[in-house]
């Protein structure tokens, strides 16, 4: 068995197809003076054949996706047009080295800083970078467009990366899965997946070496697993829970317009985490009552310079207005990378998760909180506007950037700009130092909201992004549920609200758990929504109450794993 990344939900049966796109073959030379006009112009025309071809794509994307699900398209498009970009392949030919060999040295900098984040979004970056040098070295090699074989019947698809252009030209029609080396949850592939309820697993290391055509694969995309070439007791189980799969994903379609209430009447909150205003139509489809998590980097990410004030209040206000009433809690920037441009004076950090980010950043860089968050207050006055800022770990922190949010009130009270005076701040809790000492953040905030992702990081000492020790990445740790287990006691102390916008709020093997525990609400990405539903509304609150207390006691992260599942199991709950 093989693990990856959870990339689309669901299970899939089916031959292998191995994808392997074309390899470009180029040559570095020193050009003397005389050549670099003709390289030049070479390379103006390439840029504008990638262009041009790059924009028809992203138009077919659009008309599949939608505009916020073709954002790759998008952004490789900005890579053509960025200044910075033409201007570093501009100075490397001059310098006399041919246009092959400057576009694979620009493109191979950007990827390798790109790659070295430990950021999920930036690290996606780093293939559209990657997409754009092959698509200019093919123009410059001459080299024609190679199609994407076309499947002959339906299979699963297995390649080492497979890019945005590549993921459109696959006859989807045909495709049972994907297994797929590299990517993370946010790479096209994935969103595509999503997309067409393809079940997906990504980010699995070095495997496609394994496998070959017309082998026998099961893809696991709830779990991020693989299996090649089954034994028939492991094909039959599998084959039954991918039939259990479908009926209950049939039976959970049915239950969006039902509240999540418990089977004695304890009400709690569904919540959608997204990143674009897009996801708005999808989040609403799948039942959720509000937006618990708005990322905003995606706003951030690409560009030469910061977003305007204007800008971020149209992005912004397009998910409030959308919401209709219900509650939009957006997160400022959180940022964890290479610099970009309009972070001049931040060097690049080996190590950015433990660096300048989240509250940090806002802290330092004070024109760039203030622009955002007077964007967020001007939101505010369309909708049921909150607002959270990443990795506090002390109250000094919290209460400085409080007193920024009323600065910036101040100055748009001044230029006659409406907000809601009332707006509530919440504390988001992914370090341990705030959830050892929540109870002393208890004045300063309106709800809490756990993130668990960071938060297993930090207490377990795991990179969440290392492959060579994901097997440690353990949600289900002990110290983690005591971690939260406290936040919840001192929310429902203090009579405040009480979120988890983390993956573990997610996964419905610890919906059991959280509900007894105490959480009021449950954000996640819209399409784990229905199963957590589902869960909720087929116990007591009493019945998890005593599954949170059993586990509890329990000393190991696998240990209660199996207590999980065999709950799960006995109410026909887990497959």
């Amino acid at each position: 068995m093989l693990k990856g990344i959870a990339g689309a939900p669901g299970i899939a049966i089916g031959r292998a197809f191995i994808f392997r796109p074309e390899q470009l073959e180029f040559e570095r030379k020193t050009i003397s003076p005389e050549e670099v006009s003709r390289e030049l112009v070479r390379l103006q025309h390439a840029l504008q054949q990638a262009h041009q071809e790059l924009a028809g794509i992203y138009a077919r994307a659009m008309s599949d996706l939608g505009r916020d699900r073709a954002g790759t398209f998008h952004a490789q498009l900005m890579i053509l047009e960025d200044a910075t970009f033409e201007s570093e392949l501009i100075s490397i030919v001059r310098s006399g080295v041919n246009v092959e060999g400057a576009v694979g040295e620009v493109v191979t900098n950007y990827v390798r800083m790109f790659e070295d984040s430990g950021d999920e979004y930036l690290r996606e970056r780093a293939a559209d970078y990657r997409d754009v040098g092959c698509r200019l070295l093919r123009i410059l090699l001459g080299q024609s467009w190679t199609p994407v074989p076309r499947l002959k019947e339906e299979s699963i698809v297995v390649a080492r990366d497979l890019s945005a252009p590549d993921s459109m030209q696959l006859d989807r029609s045909r495709i049972l899965g994907l297994a797929i080396e590299r990517g993370g949850r946010t790479c096209t592939a994935c969103i595509l997946a999503r997309s067409l309820e393809i079940p997906a697993v990504v980010g699995l290391g070095r495997f496609v070496h394994q496998v070959h055509n017309g082998d026998l694969l099961i893809v696991d995309g709830s779990k991020g697993t693989v299996i090649l070439n089954p034994d028939p007791a492991t094909l039959a189980e599998y084959q039954h829970r991918r039939e259990t799969y479908l009926a209950c994903k049939k039976e959970m379609q049915m239950l969006s317009d039902l509240p999540a209430e418990t089977r004695d009447g304890y009400r709690v909150q569904l919540l959608a985490n997204i990143d674009h205003p897009g996801e708005v139509a999808s989040a609403l489809a799948q039942g959720a009552e509000g937006i618990g998590l708005f990322r905003t980097e995606h706003l951030f990410l690409g560009r030469d310079t910061m977003p305007g004030e204007d800008e971020q209040f149209e992005f912004y206000v397009q998910v409030v207005q959308r919401m209709r009433g219900r509650p939009v809690v957006i997160r400022t920037l959180d940022y964890a990378g290479p610099s970009s441009p309009f972070f001049q004076p931040m060097h690049y950090e080996p190590n950015p998760f433990l660096g300048c980010r989240g509250i940090r950043l806002n802290l330092n860089f004070e024109e760039i909180f203030n622009t955002q968050i007077k964007a967020i207050l001007r939101a505010s006055a369309f909708g049921r506007v909150k607002v959270m800022f990443p990795l506090i770990s002390r109250v000094e922190d919290l209460r400085r950037v409080k007193s920024m949010m009323r600065q910036a009130q101040e100055e748009l009270q001044r230029t006659g700009k409406n907000f809601d005076p009332d707006i509530e701040v919440g504390l988001l809790v992914e370090v341990p130092s705030a959830a050892l000492t929540a109870e002393l953040f208890a004045p300063e905030v309106d709800f809490y909201s756990i993130g668990t992702n960071d938060l297993v990081q930090y207490t377990l000492a795991v990179d969440r992004a290392s492959a060579g020790i994901n097997p440690l990445n353990q949600v289900l740790h002990p110290a983690i549920l005591r971690l939260v287990k406290n936040v919840i006691d001192v929310a429902r102390n203090a009579r405040k609200k009480v979120a988890m916008c983390g993956e573990m709020a997610g996964e419905p093997l610890a919906t059991l758990l959280l509900l007894g525990l105490g959480l009021n609400q449950f954000s996640a990405a819209a399409g784990a929504l229905p199963e957590i539903k589902k869960v909720i509304r087929a116990v007591t609150l009493k019945e998890a109450r005593e599954v949170a207390l059993r586990t509890l006691q329990l000393s190991g992260p696998e240990e209660v794993r199996r207590y999980l599942e065999q709950e799960m199991k006995s109410r026909r709950l887990y497959f």
